[in-house]
């Protein structure tokens, strides 16, 4: 068992702290409170309890560090990622159209940022009490249990997850056409969560993920577990992914990431 970062204790208590909530609303959904965002996009009471439990405890035990939340966020906050401060980047409930339909698959995602490397990350799914962090350096873990990328090198037998988000009509059909193209050759999964794929990527239970468009804070954590596991994350191009440019982030192991660019690439 890997000594846990004094940051990713910081992180967990935020997590759980805030999980206690979601999961109290999570049973008593009919009394939820629900508002729409944008098309196909909703925000509910438990996702905003949830918001200032973690914006507090984070504040309270890192006050110097900067916050940016999925919630509040503003064109502004892009400020505080160009600069030098180490930054809290946080989705308090990550698939939330999940957890308001009854469905446990979601998180909560916490990232951390300094001088625009994403350096430490959490991802908590409290219906199964799984804690998944990485700390640069440290590794990629679940709980106690140290995680890896899956080895596998085919594409048989492999499962794959991805996101299609119907807000952005603009890449629908290639989004669409991407996921019918990769169904002839693999097993794919859209779950409703980035944040718990890619903790499952960094786990070996999906060979891979890919989307497009995700706001930083649903794929902050994951993108440094991931790497952590030992596994890349790539843009469209195949180069590093960039999380303050890129539009499209494919990640898996680096056994696999050569095919699975080569048939997401038909499409751009």
């Amino acid at each position: 068992m890997s000594i846990i970062p004094p940051v990713i204790v910081v992180m967990e208590k935020a997590c759980r702290n805030a999980a206690k909530g979601l999961v109290r609303d999570f049973g008593e959904l009919e009394k939820l409170q629900i508002s729409k965002k944008d098309k196909n996009d909703f925000v509910s009471s438990a996702d905003l309890k949830a918001s200032e439990t973690i914006s507090y405890n984070l504040n309270k035990d890192r006050p110097d560090f900067l916050q940016i939340e999925e919630e509040s966020y503003t064109e502004k906050d892009l400020e505080k990622l160009e600069g030098d401060d180490p930054v809290f980047i946080f989705d308090p409930l990550d698939g939330t159209k999940n957890f308001i339909h009854g469905n446990g698959y979601f998180s909560i995602s916490i990232g951390l940022m300094h001088r625009k490397e994403i350096i430490a990350g959490a991802t908590y799914n409290p219906i199964l009490n799984e804690f998944f962090w990485a700390h640069k350096g440290s590794g990629s873990w679940i709980n106690n249990q140290r995680l890896r990328v899956s080895n596998r090198d085919k594409f048989e037998g492999s499962v794959f997850a991805t996101g299609i988000q119907i807000k952005h009509s603009d890449i629908l059909d290639r989004c669409v056409s991407q996921v019918s193209h990769m169904l002839k050759k693999a097993s794919i999964r859209i779950m409703g969560s980035a944040a718990l794929d890619l903790a499952h990527v960094a786990s070996g239970k999906f060979d891979g993920f890919w989307v497009s468009r995700l706001n930083i804070w649903d794929i902050a954590a994951g993108i440094i577990l991931i790497k952590e596991a030992g596994g890349v994350c790539l843009n469209i191009e195949g180069k590093e992914f960039n999380p303050l440019k890129d539009e499209v982030l494919v990640a898996s192991s680096a056994a696999i990431s050569n095919q699975l660019l080569k048939n997401l690439q038909i499409f751009t």
